[in-house]
């Protein structure tokens, strides 16, 4: 008796302990950044001659580097967009997807977060969310982009990053591949003999469930219908949250790498990106308050 009582004690302290040290180990399952080495810093290493390396400050003093995507086959309706990428690597293994997506008519800002590829600074919530807002700023104010055709387009851990600019900046509507409720519920999926209250932080929710319903422009949600990393049921209940007018796709057959390889995701980004522009095309004459 006294050995279990001894042996439950331990366990209790050890658990207690644990839970204590969460805000400095979570960031190591949260953020998986990898370094870009000088000689690797253009797009043309990668294979995309025509795009172009970019430095953007933030207001808290990192410099991001990022790389730029000039639309390809544009037309009157053509946009641009800020892409989001995921928790691991650095921009160099989105390129092909930022190209993609220049090839549908859109310029393209493709920025690596602080503390991956090139960028300045430790990698963190807020920071992240802080780098998004130089992105966005470097992007109207350097580029002169029309924030009316500007599109937020997220992917994994970006969905969220894109969700908080969408809050707080004028945008021709939202696009989240990947998305999640927030931190804590993707480790509950993974670890479920943990109890909830051990599971439940405060540092690096990346809390998309809690603001989405406060995007007022258009979303596209889209999960792969094998998502073994992010369930797709994560993205329904984000979708089912978010405010109108929206759309949920699930992708049949498609995991969570590998999302940009279904031909079906691009025919639904396009039809977005396109009815969105067309219709701010159909109403620019029109006095304000109209639709």
């Amino acid at each position: 008796m006294g050995f279990l009582l001894v042996m439950t004690i331990g366990i209790l302290v050890l658990f207690g302990g644990l839970k204590l040290a969460l805000p400095r180990i979570i960031p190591f399952f949260v953020f998986y950044p990898e370094r870009l080495s000088p000689q690797e810093s253009h797009p043309r290493y990668w294979g995309f001659p025509d795009a172009t390396e970019v430095r953007i400050p933030t207001m808290d003093g990192p410099v991001l580097h990022a790389w730029w995507f000039p639309a390809v086959n544009t037309d009157a309706s053509s946009g641009s967009a800020i892409y989001f990428h995921g928790n691991a690597g650095h921009l160099g293994d989105r390129g092909t997807v930022a190209a993609a997506l220049s090839g549908m008519g859109l310029d393209v800002l493709l920025p690596d977060y602080r503390g991956y590829g090139l960028s300045d600074g430790k990698p963190s919530e807020g920071g992240l969310y802080s780098d998004a807002r130089a992105a966005y700023q470097w992007l109207v104010s350097q580029r002169g982009a029309d924030p009316r055709r500007l599109f937020l387009i997220g992917n994994s851990l970006g969905s969220a990053v894109a969700v908080d600019l969408a809050m707080q900046r004028r945008t021709a509507g939202l696009v989240l591949l990947g998305a999640f409720t927030n931190t804590p519920s993707l480790a509950r999926h993974r670890i479920r003999w943990l109890p909830d209250w051990y599971l439940d932080w405060d540092q690096a929710r990346f809390d998309i469930l809690e603001r989405i319903g406060r995007v007022h422009v258009p979303v596209l949600i889209a999960a792969g219908s094998e998502d073994r990393v992010i369930p797709p049921i994560e993205a329904q209940r984000v979708f089912e949250a978010a405010r109108d007018p929206k759309r949920f796709v699930l992708i049949e057959g498609a995991g969570h790498n590998d999302i940009f390889s279904h031909e079906e995701l691009w025919r639904e980004l396009y039809g977005f990106t396109h009815d969105a522009l067309v219709g701010k095309e159909e109403t620019a004459g029109l006095p304000p308050g109209t639709s």
